[in-house]
This record gives C-alpha cells, structure tokens and sequence, in this order.
C-alpha cells in the first residue's frame, strides 16, 4: 500500500505542503491586516510579513512562491487575487469587485 505523505489539506488543494503552508500563512496575514488596509496588500509587504511569520526569519519567500499558493486558492472560491497596478502587485483578499474606496485609493 502506497502512503500519502501529503497532509489532507495540501490533497484537498493539489499542491505539495510547502504551497499549502505558505497559503494558509496568506490567508492568515491578509485577514489580520485586512482591518488596516481593506483587503489589499502589496507584494513586498506581504513577502516581509510572510517571512516574519514563521518562528524563523525566512527569505526564501519569493512573489513567485505567493503567486503559485493563490493560485492554488483559487478552488477554495473567489477570495484571493492578484491584482497588477502600474508595476506593482497587490494582493487583493476581498471576495468580488473593487470598490469605489479601494479604486479611489489606487
């Protein structure tokens, strides 16, 4: 018999545990910081709190890392998005449309 090393949550989501840690860790931040910024966070904001998280520094966080474990989200539902303003990435943890408050703010 073939043993899954996988947790049920990585299964649940297609990804390995690695993506599946660092997804739960954007979700954690994004919902924490939420009250502070509505729903939209930079990039390089996110990565440092990301890397602060963990009871270790960590600086193997990469934008690419973050982008694959949203992605990976997405079959939770429509909660979690990358949105692209100028050059900058945000991270967008609002179910929907912007709203007149975060359009006038970009």
């Amino acid at each position: 018999a073939v043993v899954s090393t996988q947790s049920t949550g990585a299964q649940l989501l297609g990804v390995g545990d690695f993506y599946y840690e660092l997804g739960v860790q954007i979700v954690e931040v994004c919902l924490a910081t939420r009250p502070i910024n509505g729903g939209l966070i930079t990039m390089e904001e996110l990565c440092l709190r990301l890397e602060k998280s963990s009871g270790k520094t960590r600086k193997d966080i990469r934008s690419d890392d973050i982008n694959r474990a949203i992605a990976k989200l997405a079959v939770l539902g429509d909660g979690f998005t990358v949105v692209k303003v100028g050059k900058q990435q945000l991270v967008q943890s609002v179910p929907g449309e912007l709203s007149m408050d975060h359009t006038t703010a970009l």
